[in-house]
């Protein structure tokens, strides 16, 4: 039997809100693998200190003490050290054995640790990297001073160095990655794609579903499903909104985050009348809502300087939806998702003129967006398995 420890910031505790580690752990466990999850409860919102088991895995939280969730940048940067310090301590405590330990991006929150695990256990390690934390907070103005991005950047690239292996998520990424972090080897690197869980299409009645939630019926449904923060610019899709009153399509906006209440004041002062928020919906619920949708909307804000293919794209392709993205200028994604998958469309953010081009065409051509969406739906089945992913993975054990 294999012993394997996963390290995240981001572990639901309910089937309903299951996330990509959540889907990892379980497959994990499937192959028949002892599975561990140390999950750091990085916000202040996250669950306090535990030790339990969900659904056979033993899950690890993690949380600091308040005061370390208070105080903005200072209370960040004291996190990024004292939670890989406390962690020796539980992990000690906690975890028995270990083969195998996976860690996820952001890396600072796990300084040291990997070491730690070989030294202590002899484990191998694996890292997925979805973003680059200090590019991240500098790209948003987090991190303003130079001094401070040179350390955090400094820390990040002996984290990656750290690792066995790297797998990263595009060929941006990992062209990024060399660019920027030049001395981890390129022979531990790779591609590693985002995951989901297969699952069958299950037929839904797009009209009920609709009616349950008070959407229309009769409308093409646009819908932006995730969180609404400074990431996603999410200014362009209202922007967008506003120039397609005249066309028969609704926007649908599902979730949380910090500018949420801000886009829902300006829809309501400016009356844009083709606008819905919803607030958050259980995962369960959520796939048959974005299944009774038309087209999935992706923003990304012009700012970002990082290559990176968004989550809520596989929940899209999951349910044959096409999608129609507004992205940066970096990111590689528009060219995946166009050109590679043919399930969409895109438009450079800020480009609402070319944007609504192409939700027009969209929504005066329902055949195009079947051929899209099943365009999608078969991308997502040949090459975003998280069997797949666990297996390239596992193979670190056999030094491959």
């Amino acid at each position: 039997m294999k012993y394997i420890t996963l390290l995240t910031t981001k572990y639901a505790e309910s089937k309903e809100d299951a996330w990509l580690t959540n889907e990892m752990a379980d497959s994990l466990r499937d192959e028949g693998c002892n599975v561990s999850v140390v999950a750091f409860s990085w916000l202040k919102s996250d669950p306090p200190s535990s030790v339990t088991f969900i659904d056979d895995v033993k899950v690890i939280r993690i949380k600091l003490w308040s005061f370390f969730y208070s105080f903005g940048f200072v209370g960040t940067a004291l996190k990024v050290f004292l939670f890989p310090f406390w962690a020796r301590f539980v992990i000690a405590k906690h975890v028995v054995k270990c083969d195998l330990v996976i860690g996820n991006t952001p890396c600072l929150t796990i300084l040291g640790i990997p070491k730690y695990f070989r030294k202590r256990y002899g484990s191998r390690s694996y890292l997925v990297l979805w973003d680059f934390f200090p590019f991240y907070l500098k790209d948003l103005g987090v991190v303003r001073n130079k001094i401070s991005f040179r350390l955090f950047h400094y820390l990040e690239e002996c984290m990656y160095r750290s690792f066995d292996r790297v797998g990263c998520m595009t060929e941006g990424n990992l062209r990024f990655l060399k660019e920027k972090y030049p001395s981890v080897s390129s022979a531990n690197v790779e591609i590693l794609p985002l995951w989901a869980k297969l699952k069958p299409v299950l037929w839904v009645s797009k009209k009920q579903v609709r009616v349950r939630y008070g959407l229309p019926t009769e409308k093409v449904l646009a819908v932006y499903g995730g969180a609404m923060s400074i990431v996603q610019e999410l200014d362009n899709i209202l922007e967008l909104a506003r120039e397609s009153v005249d066309l028969n399509v609704v926007f649908l906006f599902v979730g949380r985050g910090t500018e949420k209440a801000r886009l829902e004041k300006l829809v309501s002062k400016e009356g844009i009348g083709n606008v819905i928020f919803m607030d958050y919906v259980p995962r369960d619920e959520y796939e048959a809502l974005i299944q009774s949708c038309d087209i999935g909307l992706i923003s990304l804000s012009k700012k970002l300087s990082v290559p990176s293919f968004p989550s809520k794209s596989i929940d899209y392709f999951k349910v044959s939806l096409p999608v129609l993205a507004s992205l940066d200028s970096t990111t590689d994604f528009g060219g995946i998702l166009q050109d590679v998958v043919g399930a969409g469309y895109y438009a450079l953010a800020g480009d609402v003129a070319g944007l609504r081009q192409k939700l027009e065409f969209l929504v005066n051509n329902p055949s195009v967006r079947v051929e899209k969406g099943l365009a999608g739906r078969k991308y997502y089945e040949e090459n975003l398995s998280v069997e797949s992913a666990k297996r390239k993975i596992l193979t670190v054990l056999e030094g491959k």
